[in-house]
């Protein structure tokens, strides 16, 4: 799919009819749209969504309940103030090709203000499609939604239009810490597996096993009653605390997403710029440091495993000593088996050829005396080995003792460091809220929100380890309920029928699973080359690929095959996240759609920025970089224009409060506002 151009009339921030026409030659194929926040960068892609879709929201809105099913105000509100009481329609008219044919489709929508200002905007919208074929036939226009959605479904599969926009907010979820990364990760995943009717198949044979359960306990008497409602109870509980999760994981989103607008408004603001400006940056650094505490954590988690041997490692280091000293004194046996000697004794040869008969007694006292010595009773040939096994652990030991002080200082000093800055954050905020502005209000807003935020996490927290501890019980108790079910046989047939379930759903769970795992190393495999062209050479050093586990989780190996992501720097993990997000639509095959980016500059190094501008667009057919004024500065403009792929330049310009004018500039002669970003 190639996009031509896309016309906006009264949409969002864009009154009256604005066009723009995107690159399309070959090299010249990057866009940039410029602006500052709040101009209507991202409003450009919301349009697209909306002409392609009919969707009046994104996923980044992080909007709930009624309002996410109302969406976004999408009618431009000073034309619907200069219109109070008379429908005022939104309209996007998008132009693009795809396998040689030619598109032309219309979306509108209708909104009107109330005398009160209220807003009422239409549920659905009006569009018609106009298709041109490879021989230049246009075909009648089509005004049937149906048969609408599913031709773009084929062009355009929607599961995966959130990730057409590269967002900020996404890349920086894939470089926080785990719980975000591995959600993030499972989400496109699954985005990209269209399994939705396994997944709905795998839910109604748990909920089947659920009632079959009930059935059981109803029928059950004794023993066997007591322990089935005690598991019905934790199932009850497991799903009450995983609906818990999932809401707080919304609500979490939606708190990370108002902290971000917020921050946003107040670093616009002259009297607090520098301040907010330092306070962003000290966040980000205690974020760089929890995700590298995180990583440090997940590290320490694998070598528990092996506390045990630490633990007793005195004693283990005691009894090898003995067992060294006993060696010394030969009164261990050799590695010679004493079956061995004895059996040359009663053949009277030895394998030399000399005789051991009782002509040659020097040499049969010799052999005597060996197997006294070092056969001594109670000591067998196992106690050589004992001695072999526990100096390999007293050696795994001394390195096993290296890494958990390595791991426990290294934590201790990474904590230590995230306090110190959070207290230099909450000294900034104290200032930025007692400074007296004009914005002390948002100021006040996002510390409660930071607030709430931490107590959400906390709670999400005690809530996962209550669904441990009560799985963990569950599981415990269904091998007592098996034992006990066997036992009474007014269940068995009940007790098959559950068996027959749990076999099905273990086999539609191992079909699933290999879906996922052969699209994680799909995945990890194009993520690995994606990053190979984005990265700097001395980062390829230190890192050979980036690895999806079986537990979602996103990460980068060194070369040794040990988890990195923690260690790396900030900009080196938005490359691994980019990496990610590319190889999502590459390997849904999508690469032929326009690229929205938001630019990704803020913590690139210059190496990789270049890279980042010279890769992109020969990776993807077109590139539309939404490009802030704080991070597009000439430095970049320089290096953009460097790579002869820069083929477009709209400036978003404020006309007053509510709009935007979408301004063309020459490419050759454009010079941002800033000379450089720091």
């Amino acid at each position: 799919m190639k996009l031509h151009n896309i016309e906006l009339f009264n949409f969002r921030q864009f009154k009256d009819r604005q066009t723009i026409d995107i690159a399309t030659d070959s090299p010249r194929n990057v866009s940039v749209i410029y602006g500052e926040n709040g101009r209507g960068k991202t409003g450009i892609f919301r349009a697209l969504m909306f002409c392609l879709y009919g969707d009046k929201c994104l996923s980044q809105d992080e909007l709930s309940g009624d309002q996410k099913k109302e969406g976004l105000n999408l009618v431009n509100e000073i034309a619907l103030k200069e219109n109070i009481g008379t429908s005022i329609a939104a309209q996007v008219t998008m132009a693009f090709s795809h396998q040689g044919q030619t598109f032309r489709i219309v979306r509108s929508i209708d909104a009107l203000m109330k005398t009160d200002g209220a807003i009422v905007q239409s549920q659905g919208s009006r569009v018609e499609l106009q298709q041109t074929d490879v021989t230049g036939n246009t075909q009648p226009i089509e005004t049937d939604p149906d048969k609408i959605t599913a031709l773009i479904q084929e062009i355009l599969n929607s599961r995966l239009r959130d990730y057409f926009l590269f967002d900020g907010e996404r890349i920086e979820r894939l470089t926080r810490n785990t719980k975000e990364r591995r959600e993030e990760v499972r989400q496109g995943i699954r985005a990209l597996l269209d399994l939705d009717a396994m997944e709905l198949a795998i839910a109604g044979i748990k909920s089947l096993i659920s009632q079959i359960e009930k059935e059981i306990s109803h029928k059950s008497t004794g023993e066997l009653q007591r322990v089935t409602t005690i598991i019905a109870d934790l199932n009850a509980k497991i799903e009450k605390l995983e609906n818990a999760q999932e809401l707080g994981n919304q609500e979490l989103k939606r708190l990370v997403h108002k902290i971000h607008e917020i921050s946003e408004l107040v670093s616009e603001n002259k009297e607090t710029a520098e301040k907010e400006k330092k306070r962003q940056e000290l966040h980000k650094n205690s974020q760089d440091l929890k995700v590298e505490r995180d990583a440090l954590k997940t590290e320490m988690a694998s070598y528990l495993s092996k506390g045990a041997q630490l633990v007793a490692s005195e004693l283990i280091e005691q009894l090898r000593e003995e067992l060294e000293l006993r060696r010394h004194k030969g009164e261990l046996p050799p590695n010679i088996r004493k079956e061995f000697v004895e059996n040359l004794l009663d053949r009277e040869r030895c394998i030399c050829g000399t005789s051991l008969g009782h002509d040659h007694q020097q040499e049969r006292e010799c052999l005597l005396e060996f197997i006294k010595k070092h056969y001594t009773p109670g000591l067998g040939p196992e106690s050589l080995d004992l001695l072999l096994s526990l100096s390999r652990l007293s050696s795994a030991n001394t390195g096993l003792a290296d890494q958990f002080n390595r791991l426990l200082t290294n934590n201790k000093k990474l904590g230590d460091e995230i306090l110190e800055l959070e207290s230099k954050i909450k000294l900034l905020s104290d200032e930025l809220q007692e400074g007296g502005t004009n914005i002390d209000d948002l100021i006040q807003e996002r510390k409660k929100l930071e607030e709430d935020k931490r107590k959400l996490e906390r709670e999400m927290d005690r809530q996962a380890d209550d669904i441990v501890r009560a799985q963990n019980e569950r599981e415990d108790l269904k091998k007592k309920s098996i034992v006990l079910e066997k036992q009474q046989s007014q269940v068995n047939s009940l007790v098959s029928r559950r068996i027959l379930a749990e076999q099905t759903l273990d086999e539609l769970e191992r079909i699933y699973n290999r879906f996922a795992n052969a699209a994680k190393e799909k995945l990890a495999e194009k993520s690995t080359e994606n990053f190979a062209r984005l990265a700097d050479d001395e980062t390829k050093k230190d890192i050979k690929k980036i690895s999806i586990d079986e537990n979602y989780m996103l990460d980068v190996l060194n070369w040794s095959g040990q988890r990195r992501l923690g260690e790396i720097s900030a900009g080196q993990r938005q490359i691994v996240s980019l990496s990610f997000i590319m190889a999502l639509i590459q390997v849904a095959g999508n690469l032929e759609v326009p690229l929205f980016m938001d630019t990704p500059f803020g913590r690139l190094s210059g190496i990789h920025r270049d890279h980042l501008l010279d890769t992109i667009p020969k990776m993807a057919s077109q590139w539309i970089l939404l490009a802030t004024d704080t991070e597009f500065t000439e430095v970049e403009a320089h290096a953009l224009r460097q790579t002869n792929t820069w083929g477009k330049i709209y400036e978003l310009v404020k006309e007053e409060e509510g709009t935007t004018r979408i301004v063309e500039r020459d490419v050759h002669q454009f010079t941002p506002k800033r000379k450089s970003i720091h």
